[in-house]
């Protein structure tokens, strides 16, 4: 066995600090968008809309996280075509990516009505929601359906730049989405009070200028790299080979996020049961669980890049499983510091930020309630997440699909058992139990990764 090439220098914390910060950030910024609007809404005239929008943004997490796949076989496949260096092949995943996304939005586009009516119909089995509360959940979705396309092709350039390790360019993306949403919000909700509506109206126009901003970073890349202007080949793009790997993993992830964002409907769904009190408060919650999981991501992102260019520098001659093994360990070291760290700031302050989220009395007492599961999901949610990123970066999506099937599987009959056992404790008991069943699926697949990387 040689020794390892320069490149594959051992791991610094710094590195993995340079990616992950930014990334986190960006990560964060889904959830804070929710966070935004319950915070705006809880201050309008008629609090109870963010039931409405609530139930409404289950269904865009649904279709979104479903179709975020499209992120994360860009970002793998892309970080190991980077490994290989091969630049043009890189461009490539990115193409295919960005034209499956805005295909799909389209077709998303197109058929809301069956779409809309079927999600509805769903959300509505054993809801005790009001009638108002679907009604402006229904407006919510007939209004933010049309950046479908737009937030879709996006992934795929927010794949493209998580391995070419601009994070910040990831962060800059949605900062300007972000303050975009904040000012959009407030001015259609406090200022014009168009309530639910006026916040799906400000989540479209926030999502349709992410895509282009994050166009505009990709076309800054690709001229640097000098690709910019360099006809891409159709028979590179075309390769039945790399298509049909290409759509094995995106079908493989599609089914693990499309169960992931099940999970999450279900959950919602399941606490509908409970009155639109209960479903408000969990809404007001899952803002704070969304956060502090994604804001964890970044280190899973940076886990992401740093696996897949792993993958793509391995030669027969060279034994690249120290320099995995680094990763592995050092990214945890870093997840599991900033879990600690969410876990202090919610046991510590956590009802003073559900305060500033709403001043609705019984919302705010209601949240308090379940305020522990909040408290405890940075730990829990945290190891699965890290997995997740591994896990993508070598394109292990078989892995990935087997552990969510397993974990839906038992989730299900466990959240029905104890919501009847013990109310809505023991729904957000059976949303824990599915992350830590997610962690152990996915412990049991690490060793074919590891293997994978032994010397020839």
């Amino acid at each position: 066995m040689i020794n390892a090439p320069s490149s594959l220098l051992p791991v610094q914390y710094k590195d993995i600090f340079k990616l992950a910060w930014p990334a986190s950030i960006a990560a964060s910024i889904t959830p804070l968008l929710g966070t935004i609007d319950v915070w705006v809404l809880g201050r309008s005239e008629n609090p109870i809309d963010i039931a409405a929008v609530g139930l409404a943004a289950t269904i865009f997490s649904l279709i979104y996280w479903t179709f975020g796949f499209l992120r994360m076989s860009v970002a793998g496949l892309t970080a190991q075509a980077l490994g290989a260096d091969d630049g043009a092949e890189g461009r490539d995943a990115l193409l295919r990516g960005f034209l499956m996304g805005a295909l799909i939005g389209l077709l998303l586009v197109i058929t809301q009505w069956p779409l809309g009516k079927l999600a509805f119909t769903l959300l509505g089995v054993d809801s005790q929601a009001s009638d108002t509360t679907f009604a402006n959940a229904q407006n919510y979705f007939s209004i933010r359906i049309w950046a479908a396309p737009f937030a879709l092709a996006t992934y795929a350039c927010l794949g493209w730049l998580t391995a070419r390790g601009r994070t910040d360019y990831l962060m800059l993306t949605g900062l300007i989405m972000t303050c975009l949403n904040i000012g959009l919000d407030i001015w259609f909700v406090a200022g014009l009070n168009w309530g639910a509506k006026g916040i799906a109206l400000g989540t479209m126009i926030a999502e349709i200028s992410g895509f282009f901003v994050s166009i505009a970073l990709v076309f800054l890349m690709l001229n640097r790299d000098g690709l910019l202007f360099q006809k891409p080949s159709l028979t590179r793009l075309l390769n039945e080979k790399k298509i049909k790997r290409t759509l094995s993993i995106n079908g493989d992830i599609f089914i693990r996020t499309l169960l992931l964002s099940f999970a999450f409907s279900w959950f919602v769904q399941r606490g509908s049961a409970f009155g639109d009190i209960t479903l408000a408060a969990n809404q007001v919650l899952m803002q704070l669980f969304l956060f502090t999981g994604l804001a964890l991501d970044g280190t899973a992102i940076a886990a992401e890049t740093l696996v897949g260019r792993a993958i793509g520098q391995r030669k027969t001659s060279i034994d690249m499983r120290g320099h995995y093994n680094q990763i592995v360990r050092k990214t945890f070291a870093l997840a599991s510091l900033g879990a600690l760290v969410f876990s202090a700031i919610y046991t510590v302050s956590g009802a003073s930020i559900i305060n500033m989220l709403t001043n609705s009395g019984p919302i705010y007492d209601a949240s308090l309630i379940y305020l522990p599961w909040v408290i405890i999901s940075p730990v829990i949610v945290m190891v699965c997440f890290q997995l997740d990123g591994i896990f993508i970066g070598a394109t292990r999506s078989r892995e990935m699909r087997n552990s969510m099937i397993l974990s839906v599987a038992l989730y299900v009959p466990a959240s029905i058992w104890l919501g009847q056992v013990a109310g809505n404790h023991g729904l957000w008991l059976a949303f824990s139990l599915f992350f830590i069943m997610r962690a152990i699926t996915l412990w049991r697949y690490m060793p074919r990764i590891s293997q994978s990387l032994q010397a020839g």
